[in-house]
C-alpha cells in the first residue's frame, strides 16, 4: 500500500477519535473559599455554545458573565430562586455572576474556556516553513 494512503488513513483514524472525544463535556468543581467553601460546578461548552457566548454582547464583562452562567447548572438553578424572589429580572439570570469579584470571574471564565478546549496547550509544533516563490 502507498505510504501516503497509510498516512492519510492513520490521520483519519486519529481525527475520528478526537472528534468523538470533543463531544464529551468535561466538568470541574471549584471551591468558593470566600463563600463558606461552597462548590461551583462548571462544564466545558460546545463550539456552538461558545459562539453564542461571544455573540451575546459587545461588552467583554457580559461575555464572561454569560459564559460562566451557561457553563454552570449550579448558577442556573440559583438564578431561578433569585428570579422567583424578585432579586433578578427574567432574562438577566446571568447577572447572578455579579456575586464574583473581577479576579474570580476571570479565573472561572478561563477554566470554562480551558474545559471547552479554547485555552490550554495545543500539542501543535511548527516543524517547517516554506516560502512561496512568485512568478513575475
Amino acid at each position: 500500500m502507498d505510504s501516503k494512503v497509510i498516512m492519510f488513513e492513520k490521520f483519519a483514524q486519529q481525527a475520528a477519535k478526537r472528534m468523538e472525544e470533543r463531544k464529551k463535556h468535561r466538568t470541574e468543581q471549584l471551591r468558593l473559599k470566600d463563600m463558606d467553601d461552597m462548590v461551583l460546578e462548571v462544564r466545558g461548552l460546545s463550539d456552538k455554545e461558545i459562539s453564542e457566548c461571544y455573540e451575546f454582547s459587545d461588552d467583554s464583562l457580559e461575555i464572561d458573565q454569560y459564559t460562566i452562567y451557561c457553563a454552570s447548572k449550579t448558577l442556573q438553578e440559583a438564578a431561578k430562586v433569585l428570579v422567583a424572589n424578585g432579586q433578578l429580572k427574567t432574562g438577566q439570570e446571568y447577572k447572578i455572576t455579579e456575586m464574583f469579584t473581577a479576579t474570580e470571574r476571570n479565573f472561572i471564565a478561563k477554566r470554562v474556556l480551558t474545559l471547552s478546549g479554547v485555552l490550554g496547550d495545543t500539542g501543535i509544533e511548527v516543524i517547517g516553513e516554506t516560502e512561496e516563490i512568485k512568478n513575475s
